[in-house]
Formats: structure tokens, sequence, C-alpha cells
């Protein structure tokens, strides 16, 4: 029979040592406690998962303001010139188009516009010339380049302002139109012109609306392996192959999956499209060849499926959701709105070993890549650089894990937990909060931790200062021991640290040490 704990004079307890490994593998919302894994983590909020340690995420700060303090940032247009001089990033709020390229006030172009939802491609003719091209279903399209500015393409054979989706496959603009089952695609080479239908109707047999289109390269670039995709509110996907759509356009089938949340469900990941659903985030390439019941086991989300599935249960409906590569930070950002207009939380991926993390305090409603650089689309008329320095704006950042419950090599022995040491690198001192729940109770006392608010200047060969903003300071090893109490079979160490400075600061976990007495069998 299993004992207490007890004082026994004649039998002195000695505490023993264990150490835990760093929560690499990142956030896990569907194991069970008890046999998760321990480089995985039940909580991992505000800390980002690398292959060898978890660190806390870059904060934010602004860019671009004067958009209306209360106006919704809804929408990122991104031109991609020939000349990288000539990028250009606009913002959409409200009813203006804002052209926020440079730090500042960003600039009204006096594009008066119905609403800030707007989904858009580059697209470069034969001629030379590089055009943005973006629509919301409501307005009639706009279109811009380097040279032109912005203007209004003439389209005919379709009603311009029910253009609310685009995408480019072989040399055509291809467009989706509101409250419809029919695509439609502009002349070879061109950005305006008579539009022809592309009725998807009579294809997909489960009724809906179509919501988006993309174009899948099987084989990793652009050519004949290009298939053209379509994908309906139903969860329909129709795939074609073919290069003319009026003469050699062929259906290759149509698949079922789960229901796509909005029309910025489609995102090019490498060589694949990733699509955001009712059923997480899957790869075409898989979700194609797998039974609807399977699907969650291919997806991209699948060790937070639970987490993911429940927050598309309570805010499917709302705007916002969007699935973001950012090469430069090896992530891929999923945003999910929680209050329309007002809170989101964010499902980030580390592209290098596919963890996943939470981020808090990020209330965005869309996101986009600007010459490497990561932006955010506020609820208060700016647009942020994210990714940068150690607050968010004036705000600080707090960032919170709990490992996996292990039981240390001993299961079925009750053992009394005393100290935890944590293995930090930072640059700068720091006093972390930290707790054990025991049996799965979730049952810790974390303090108050101390936040990092200064962080040194770092410098070249030449003297010359970093940008500490991007570049964090030198580091230095913190691995204080720190008193805990708890009884029970297993333990799961809770972990809080926050940062608040301008600065990029350096704080990485690196694993544990925890003490503990050791109970008996009798």
């Amino acid at each position: 029979m299993l004992q207490a704990l007890r004082s026994n004079p004649a039998r002195q307890r000695k505490a023993q040592g264990k150490s835990g490994p760093p929560p690499v593998e990142g956030w896990d919302a569907i194991s069970p406690l008890a046999s998760m894994k321990p480089t995985r983590a039940v909580k991992l909020e505000n800390w980002f998962p690398q292959p060898g340690y978890v660190e806390i995420r870059r904060g934010y700060a602004s860019h671009a303001t004067g958009m209306g303090s209360t106006t919704p940032v809804q929408s990122i247009l991104i031109y991609n010139a020939l000349s990288a001089s000539n990028d250009k990033m606009f913002a959409v709020a409200g009813t203006s188009i804002y052209d926020c390229t440079s730090a500042g006030a960003a600039t009204d172009t006096t594009k008066t516009v119905t609403n800030a939802r707007w989904q858009y491609v580059n697209y470069t003719t034969s001629a030379g010339t590089a055009y943005l091209w973006a629509c919301n279903g409501v307005d009639k399209p706009y279109q811009y380049d380097s040279s032109g500015g912005w203007a209004q393409p003439s389209i005919t054979g379709v009603t311009d302002t029910d253009i609310v989706n685009v995408n480019v496959f072989k040399k055509y603009i291809w467009v989706c139109l509101n409250n419809s089952m029919d695509a439609a695609y502009l002349p070879l080479d061109s950005i305006a012109g008579a539009a022809t239908k592309f009725p998807l109707g009579s294809v997909m047999g489960r009724g809906g609306r179509l919501m988006a289109m993309a174009t899948w390269t099987r084989d990793g670039g652009s050519g004949a392996d290009d298939l053209a995709v379509f994908i309906s509110s139903r969860g329909q996907v129709a795939v074609y192959q073919g290069t003319n759509p009026a003469t050699d356009f062929e259906l290759v089938g149509v698949y079922e999956i789960p229901p796509p949340i909005g029309r910025r469900c489609f995102t090019r990941v490498a060589g694949d499209i990733a699509v955001v659903t009712l059923g997480g985030v899957l790869p075409l390439s898989k979700a194609l060849t797998q039974d609807t019941a399977a699907e969650a086991g291919i997806a991209l989300t699948l060790r937070i499926n639970n987490a993911i599935n429940a927050y598309a249960q309570s805010h499917k409906s709302k705007f916002g959701w969007e699935l973001t590569p950012f090469p430069l930070g090896t992530a891929a950002i999923l945003n999910i709105p929680t209050a329309e207009n007002s809170s989101a939380v964010q499902a980030v991926m580390n592209t290098l070993t596919g963890a996943w993390c939470k981020f808090t305090g990020w209330n965005m409603n869309t996101f986009a890549v600007f010459q490497d650089n990561l932006y955010g689309g506020s609820n208060i008329g700016i647009l942020y650089k994210m990714w940068t320095g150690g607050k968010d704006g004036s705000s600080t950042i707090t960032a919170t894990g709990q490992t996996a419950y292990n039981y240390f090599g001993q299961p079925g022995y009750q053992k009394r937990f005393t100290a935890v040491q944590t293995l930090i690198t930072t640059s700068q001192s720091t006093n972390p909060a930290h707790g054990i729940s025991t049996d799965f109770k979730d049952n810790a006392v974390l303090g108050t931790p101390s936040s990092v608010t200064t962080a040194d200047a770092i410098y070249d060969d030449s003297g010359s200062v970093y940008d500490t903003a991007l570049y964090a300071t030198d580091s230095r090893a913190d691995a204080d021991w720190h008193s805990v109490f708890g009884i029970g079979q297993c333990a799961s160490l809770h972990f809080k640290q926050s940062t608040n400075t301008t600065s990029a600061v350096t704080v990485q976990m690196n694993g544990y040490n925890i003490t503990y007495e050791l109970g008996e069998f009798f």
C-alpha cells in the first residue's frame, strides 16, 4: 500500500535531483496529460520554440499612424515592384487606402472604398509592367503600378463590383464572384477587358458559394504541373489542369475537405497550399488524398487541433482568420480573431520544426511581410512593425509556459518536490516566476516575475552599435535555484518571465533541474 511521506528518524531521506528538457516540440493540445512527451508543453504562451530551446517572442512598435484612432486596419496590400526601390506597402482602413511604405504618418491615397477587406495579387504583364491588383466584392477592383499610380481597370462580362477574390494562374487573372458559384478569367496577359465566366455550380454538388481560388504547384515550381484549385463554402475542392481555360481545361477531380474559414483561407507554403478549415490547417497535397474523417491526422495543426477546433467553433464567422508565412522569423502565423475588430490570438508554428506556440497581446486583424519584415494591422488605425524589440507598443510582454507532467523515471512513488532550477540564457538579469502542478491538478502557485526593462548595446568590429531592435545583446547564463512545494507522483513545471524594453532581449529556456524527496511502497 502506498503511504504518504512521513518523518522517520531512523531512515533519513536524501533529496534526489532530476533534469527535464525544454519543450522544443511546442504546445501540445491533443496528447493525454499522462503520456505527453517531455519535450512538449501543456502551455506555451509567448514562448517561441526553437530547435534547441524556447525563447520569449519579440514585440512590436508603431510604423505608420494617422488612419483614425478607432479605425481597424483590415487589409495590408504589398506591391512588389521590379525594382525594390519602388516597392510599396498600403493599408486599407475604414473607407480609405493609405500609403504606409515609410515610417511615420500614413499618406491618404484619396482612393475611397466601401469596406477595408481586400484580397490582392501581384501580376506582371509580358510588356514588363508590374501591377498590384485588388478586390473586395463591393467596390470596383483597383490596380496600382509604380508609373501610373492607382486606377480602376475596365472589366466587362461580369459585374465588376462582385469580384471578391483573385488569383493568377498561367498568365491569366482569375476572380471569384460574390455570392456565386461562378469564377471568371480575364484575357491572357491582361489586367482588364472582357471577363469570361467559368461556372462551377454543376461540378460542386453540395451548394454554397465559391470562396477562393489558388494555384497548386505540385513540382515545387511553376510549369506543366500547376493545377487550378477552387474551394466552396461547403468544403468541396475542384481541381483542374490545363493552360487555356477556353480550350484545354480538364477536371482532375472534386474532393471533400472541412469547410474553409474566410476568403483568405489559401496560403502558399513552399511548394504546397495550406488551407485554413474548420478541421485545422491542412496541406492540400495530403488533404486531397485522405478520407475526410482522417484529415485531422495530417493537419499542420495536428498537435493543437483540439484548441484550433474550439476556436473555430466559437469564432469561425469573425473576420481576421488567415495564415501568414514569415520566412525571416522561420514562423507561420495563424491569426484567430476572438472579438472582431477588438482582440485576437495567434497560433504560431516554427517552420523548421513544426512546433507550435500561442501568442497573446497581438490584437491584429491582418499580417503581411514587406521587404522581409513582418507588419500587423491593428484596431486603432496604426500599422505596426512586428517581431521587433522587447515590448508590445508600450505594454509588457509576459510569457508563460508549462512543461509536460513527468514521473522522473519513478512512476507510482509519492514525491515531495522542493526546488527547481531553470536553465536560462539571457542578455540581462532575470527573475522568473516558478511553480509546479502535481498529478494533473494544475495547482501551481506562481509569483510575479521581474520584467527585463533594459538591454546593453552591442558593437560590431568598427565600434558601431547594432540595431538592438533586431539583434539581441550578449548572452549570459542564469541558473538560480527557486523553492517550490508540491506532493504527488508526477509534476509539471510552470515558468513565467516578462520583458518591457525597446531593444530586443534574449531570454531562452534551455531546460530545468528539480529536486524532491521520495516516498515508499509498503
